[in-house]
């Protein structure tokens, strides 16, 4: 390996590194990657902690069969670099002399090479370190299944949330059409009576008024309606012989254009007229000025 590997080599090479089973370079490559990377560093301590507990006790998980010839390689061939290291060691060091007095007895003194003491793996050991590794590749497959459900869960969630969106304007859009659908029989209903509104006013506004006797349901429709003064607003009035009663308050367009809806049950012979009057902001209890639009039944 060298210096600037990819995410995806260093992830591979993982498993040996938590099984200290990869030589300097390669180690060093690997671990200036991790520094550098959560995921890796993440992976790598639960690696390493799978291996201090399963190192001796791990039951072999089946592999496939290019993968066990790799990893028996890699750890072959650290196991004879290990040997080799420590045999040229031993025949380099020069012999020291265990006598106290070297020079009386130099002919009954034994020497013997003297090999500084030094951390090594024995054939056991690596086979239970690749047993080990073994299992570290279930835990391996683990995590990867666990980062797989994770991002599904993700994936779920947000096509719940569309989802959900997708719902709410479903919903918004059959509620808009339940309204108008309304509105249409307001207008045009079997039950429906439509008065016309004349006017005074220098605008020469058009309006009607749509009373639908079954439900009780009044729409008023107008155009060129001129924008009251400041602080005033328009009111409208249903007349009865004995009363006037406010059906609400209402504000032009920009363009003029009025659409208001009431509801407000009373028998059908009981409506003398409609009109609409010029009142103070929020509408009064009774009409103060002269109506400025009327029509009579």
């Amino acid at each position: 390996m060298t210096d600037g590997m990819t995410h995806e080599q260093a992830r591979e090479a993982l498993e040996a590194l938590a099984l200290d089973a990869l030589d300097a370079s390669e180690r060093d490559a690997v671990m200036a990657h991790v520094a550098t990377c959560v995921i890796c560093q993440s992976e790598l301590a639960a690696l390493e902690n799978t291996v201090g507990e399963l190192a001796y006790a791990a039951t072999p998980i089946p592999m496939s069969p290019a993968q066990r010839d790799r990893i028996r390689a890699r750890l072959m061939a650290r196991a004879a670099a290990d040997r080799a290291a420590h045999d040229t060691l031993a025949a380099a060091t020069p012999l020291r002399v265990e006598s106290g007095r070297a020079s009386a007895r130099a002919d009954s003194t034994q020497l013997r090479p003297y090999t500084p003491p030094r951390r090594a793996f024995g054939p056991a050991t690596w086979m239970a370190m690749a047993a080990s590794l073994v299992a570290i590749l279930g835990v391996g497959a683990f995590l990867k299944a666990s980062r797989e459900r994770d991002e599904a869960r993700a994936s779920l969630a947000s096509v719940q949330a569309a989802s959900g969106t997708q719902v709410a304007a479903l919903d918004s859009l059959r509620a808009s059409l339940r309204a108008r659908e309304q509105m249409i029989a307001n207008l045009i209903g079997p039950q429906v009576a439509v008065m016309t509104l004349t006017s005074t006013m220098p605008t020469a506004p058009t309006a009607r008024m749509f009373w639908d006797q079954q439900h009780g349901a009044w729409t008023f429709v107008a155009h060129h309606i001129p924008m009251p003064k400041a602080g005033r607003t328009y009111q409208m009035w249903l007349v009865t012989p004995t009363a006037k009663i406010s059906a609400g308050t209402f504000m032009p367009s920009r363009d003029g254009e009025v659409m208001m809806q009431a509801t407000y049950q009373m028998p059908k012979d009981s409506l003398a007229a409609v009109a609409v009057t010029d009142e103070p902001m929020g509408g009064s209890a009774q009409p103060t000025t002269a109506p400025m639009m009327v029509a009579s039944r």
